[in-house]
């Protein structure tokens, strides 16, 4: 469902006359290289502004939300916004500081190493609240969530590990030296972000009755829940072929500026999609998984109610 993809600057196809010249032999392909690179830029930037749409969205609709949440959203915008910066600068230096200067594409800038970092805060700050999500209808089973909490810590150490290893050689030609280490955080993060999602859905189809009204109501978040999460699967998919397909080209990086946004845009999907769902439920139809998480944070105590569902939505988005 989400998945956490980290990886070092792809090597571009450089061949050296001497160990004391950058420049190059023959000539680089800036089509498959920096060109690829600004296209991706492109991309960020479009969902960028698609994500401050939905921020925007959210703090019109849901002014009553809890100020944690406010902040939270507020923080992963942030952070996203200077991903944004980095990889604009990083861009503007290849494509237009050094313009003609072959020798500089040969050397990478501190925003491009850093820029892989700012993805993966946002990813895990997006992965655990999802998983908050699955501590709910878990009925809060402690080793389920140590076991997933753990794989995603996992591959944020493994990410912040790299990008401090590639911010000391800033040279491409030896950023290979790390596919290993690439590959291992591939497997955790596809591995853990798969469980994420089996693990809604299941939880979501056990909580289906033979009430039509409450069916209708889990099948429209099962749409989302698979909804959010199938693009993000789609786009990492993407970065972990073209990586392994063209490991010489900025294919896998280009696309890898949009993954984050692809985490952040679907938290705020899911959080402004609680009015509609909220207006499909009624305090006699929900399953007992809904329930009993309702009315423990129900004031009244008295049986489940359509405040202490929004309630419910704006603490553990549901």
């Amino acid at each position: 469902m989400f998945l956490q993809l980290h990886f070092p600057r792809p090597v571009p196809q450089f061949h050296f006359t001497s160990t004391t010249s950058a420049m190059p032999e023959s000539t680089i392909d800036l089509d498959s290289t920096y060109g690829a690179m600004f296209i991706g830029l492109l991309f960020a930037c479009f969902f960028q502004g698609v994500l401050s749409l939905q921020v925007y969205h959210y703090y019109e609709c849901y002014p009553n939300d809890s100020g944690w949440m406010k902040r939270f959203v507020a923080l992963i915008w942030a952070l996203d916004m200077v991903h944004l910066y980095l990889i604009s600068h990083a861009t503007y230096y290849y494509l237009v500081s050094n313009w003609g200067n072959p020798s500089a594409l040969g050397n990478a800038t501190l925003e491009l190493d850093l820029h892989m970092l700012f993805i993966g805060l946002a990813t895990i700050l997006c992965q655990l609240f999802f998983l908050q999500r699955v501590w709910v209808f878990s009925n809060r089973n402690i080793y389920l969530m140590i076991f997933l909490v753990l794989g995603c810590l996992t591959t944020l150490v493994l990410d912040i590990t790299m990008t401090a290893m590639l911010a000391i050689d800033r040279e491409m030609n030896k950023a290979n030296t790390f596919s290993q280490g690439v590959v291992a955080v591939f497997s955790i993060g596809a591995g853990i972000d798969v469980i994420i999602a089996i693990l809604m859905c299941f939880y979501l189809a056990r909580s289906m009755s033979d009430n039509e009204r409450t069916n209708a109501v889990l099948s429209r978040i099962i749409q989302y829940t698979v909804g959010t999460g199938l693009l993000t699967s789609l786009v990492a998919v993407a970065c972990l072929a073209t990586y392994l397909l063209q490991p010489a080209s900025f294919f896998s990086i280009a696309i890898h500026f949009s993954l984050g946004r692809m985490y952040t845009n679907a938290l705020l999907a899911t959080l402004n999609s609680r009015k509609k769902l909220k207006d499909s439920i009624t305090h006699d139809t929900l399953p007992p998984v809904f329930a009993d998480a309702l009315i423990s944070r129900s004031q009244e105590g008295s049986g489940t109610t359509l405040s202490s569902i929004e309630h419910k939505y704006v603490a553990n988005d549901v």
